[in-house]
């Protein structure tokens, strides 16, 4: 069961700037309305991702963030560029504010634009983060202040979010529920299913539906025989409803399964070959046997094998196995 703390930092990057795309003024609407009123979303919106990426070096962040740089607007005629910060966070940096002005700064300098910095949180924290950078040296001064949101600002309003036709009430909705669910794989099978009947019943267009679909799968991780169960109760559903998005549901769904399935096949047999190769040095046990069996860990197997040709005792290398559980 992956969790936001082992999912790839890709998925999450790809999971917000798929939903930001598609969903720009729902994005501001929903979470800073006050810069929603100021841009003009009845003129294009520019996404400058792959500028942003020149800016970035794939390994400048730490955590897991996902950016957006988009060009708009303002319903005063002007252009700016604004750049869109969204980070989820197990423990708040003390630096948070000066990074927000590192990154800030260098999308200044890129552009030679005004640019509007913005962040999300998404994290289960209730805690307000510093949002403000100053430094003061006699009479020079300066102070960069941006505004943020939390996930947990809409904590109070529950259920009111499942009524909004704002995407990112479904959105924020689910990320508040999903960390209540904690390890309880049926507590995330009945809050992905009740999610996923919710969007359909909407009468969202097929777009819609696979955009906030594929968020929500990306949340809500399932070992593959749950998911199947998750797979078998919306189908049937939709059949008993006789929906029209059942071929669109499982074009989605599918796809992902049959790779799952050969990401399993793969760790399955690495397995094996690593048991087999320590089968032919040690004595292995059955507690030892349940220890590989129970690691699901690509990058650890393989460190595991590795340890074993390096000629490192046994204990040593079931350690590192361990570890993973």
């Amino acid at each position: 069961m992956q969790n936001h703390k082992t999912t790839p930092r890709s998925e999450y990057d790809e999971a917000w700037k798929s939903l930001i795309e598609a969903f720009t003024a729902d994005f501001f609407d929903f979470y800073f309305p006050a810069l929603y009123n100021r841009i003009d979303f009845t003129l294009p919106v520019e996404h400058k991702d792959k500028e942003l990426q020149k800016i970035f070096s794939k390994s400048y962040h730490t955590h897991k963030v996902a950016d957006k740089l988009i060009a708009v607007t303002l319903k005063n005629g002007k252009k700016s560029i604004l750049y869109i910060h969204i980070e989820v966070q197990g423990t708040r940096k003390k630096d948070f504010a000066e990074r927000m002005l590192h990154y800030h700064t260098r999308i200044k300098d890129r552009y030679n634009h005004d640019i509007l910095s913005v962040a999300l949180l998404t994290d289960g924290s209730s805690k307000n983060i510093n949002n403000v950078y100053q430094f003061k040296f006699e009479e020079f001064e300066y102070k960069f202040t941006f505004p943020y949101k939390k996930i947990t600002d809409f904590k109070d309003q529950g259920e009111l979010l499942l009524t909004l036709q704002n995407p990112f009430a479904l959105v924020t909705y689910s990320l508040l529920e999903w960390h209540t669910c904690n390890k309880e794989q049926q507590k995330k099978l009945d809050l992905k299913t009740r999610l996923t009947i919710l969007l359909l019943e909407k009468g969202f267009s097929e777009e819609y539906i696979r955009v906030l679909f594929n968020f929500i799968d990306w949340v809500i991780k399932l070992p593959i025989d749950i998911d199947k169960k998750f797979e078998n109760t919306v189908l049937n559903y939709q059949e008993n409803k006789k929906m029209a998005y059942i071929n669109t549901f499982e074009r989605l769904h599918g796809a992902e399964w049959m790779m799952k399935g050969k990401i399993e096949g793969e760790i399955n047999g690495e397995k094996k070959v690593l048991l087999r190769q320590l089968k032919l040095k040690f004595f292995i046990s059955e507690h030892d046997e349940d220890i590989i069996q129970n690691c699901n860990d690509t990058s650890k197997i393989e460190e595991a094998s590795d340890m074993l040709i390096l000629g490192k005792e046994k204990d040593e290398i079931l350690e590192v196995l361990r570890n993973n559980l």
